[in-house]
């Protein structure tokens, strides 16, 4: 609830007596104050409509307040005060991935195989190609490949050399196919015809045996070749 200002009480702040039967007229100040009323007022709907009402509106509460005179309920309801809203910064951010360096070194080509590939070779290890894993072509299988020709995983395993890869090699043979066997250091290949002398024919192949005692009884082969790296035992019948 508002209360209702308080009475004009006649003071002696410098206001002149008023004779019995008349009233005294209103002092100057009073009608300076009126006039810097309407003045602020009507400054007030000039610069609404600049766009400003607010900075005004709060202007025309301090002259009031500075007339020394408290709002009635004649004045109507206070002047509603709307804060202005800052513009908010921009949230869109730019990115700008650092620039690579240029690289002067060029791809390697693609290697001659690939690992778990079977290839062929001659008897002195020339890379004859791709051949495949089931016994017609293809004696040694790929187990890594490096184009910086480091060492092989297994140090003691077989390799070549080809288009700038080293090709780390293990023995690929199949049980039922024949080859020929070099007669000292060299290459396993596929013969070209089986049962031709120097030939061997697989009959049964043992993983990790150190000798032919684990090699079938049940058909007839009249040898058998150790290999490390991995480590098996070929049965064969040589012609």
């Amino acid at each position: 609830m508002t209360m209702p200002p308080p009475p004009d009480v006649p003071g002696d702040q410098g206001m002149t007596p008023s004779k019995p039967g008349t009233v005294a007229p209103p002092l100057a100040p009073a009608k300076r104050s009126k006039a810097l009323i309407v003045g602020a007022i009507a400054g007030v709907l000039a610069l609404c409509l600049l766009g400003t009402c607010v900075v005004a509106v709060g202007a025309l509460v301090a002259t009031r307040m500075d007339d020394g005179r408290q709002p009635s309920a004649a004045d109507g309801p206070p002047p509603v005060l709307v804060p202005t809203t800052p513009p908010s910064p921009s949230t869109e951010e730019t990115y700008s991935p650092p620039e690579e360096d240029p690289t002067t070194e060029e791809a390697p080509p693609p290697p001659p195989a690939k690992i778990g590939q079977c290839i062929a070779v001659n008897e002195d290890g020339d890379f004859l190609g791709i051949g495949n894993c089931n016994g017609t072509s293809g004696t040694y299988r790929v187990v890594s490949l490096d184009y910086g020709q480091g060492e092989c995983a297994d140090p003691e395993s077989g390799y070549i050399t080809e288009d700038g890869y080293r090709l780390c090699l293990e023995l690929h043979l199949v049980r039922n196919y024949c080859y020929k066997f070099p007669k000292n250091d060299g290459w396993i290949v596929a013969a070209s015809k089986c049962k031709a002398k120097g030939t061997v024919h697989i009959i049964d192949i043992v993983p990790g045996a150190s000798n032919g005692n684990r090699c079938t009884r049940d058909y007839r082969w009249n040898r058998w070749y150790r290999f490390t790296h991995p480590t098996v035992v070929y049965c064969v019948m040589q012609y």
